[in-house]
């Protein structure tokens, strides 16, 4: 089983965020707060110590501030609806592959043809871009799986 290699923070530096955020958020803001927050700090090689301090430790404090304003500002923004967030495999995609996302009319055979792709290669790029693209224009039915 291959290990995860994405970097991870400590509980140390996740709990700088949980004192910054205010009582009685649902789980799914905590969660989203902390994606935020997350996606900041692990950008810094810091990250994952667990101890944290000086420095460093005034940095989590500014991200976990700045992750509980786009917390609120999302709330202001889009709370009360549901939201669909794709897992958005467009920004995985070359170039080459997004424009063959968008000339995408069906026709596998001859998008493979003219990249010099086989079927089934065109078939791993359009597919997981088409689903995509549908369940956002589409939109989820509450309570219903994929």
């Amino acid at each position: 089983m291959a290990m995860d290699k994405r970097k991870r923070l400590s509980a140390a530096e996740a709990a700088v965020l949980d004192q910054q955020l205010p009582a009685g958020l649902t789980e799914d803001m905590q969660d989203v707060a902390f994606c935020l927050f997350e996606a900041m700090a692990t950008t810094d090689r810091r990250a994952g110590s667990p101890r944290p301090e000086g420095a460093w430790l005034d940095v989590l404090h500014s991200m976990a501030r700045v992750a509980v304003i786009q917390l609120q500002h999302l709330a202001q923004e889009k709370g009360g609806r549901s939201v669909y967030l794709s897992k958005c495999s467009v920004f995985h995609l070359s170039a080459r592959d997004r424009e063959m996302c968008a000339k995408f009319r069906g026709d596998y055979e001859a998008l493979a043809d003219e990249y010099g792709l086989t079927v089934m290669r065109v078939r791993q790029i359009v597919d997981p871009w088409q689903r995509e693209w549908f369940l956002t224009r589409q939109g989820r039915l509450p309570g219903i799986p994929d």
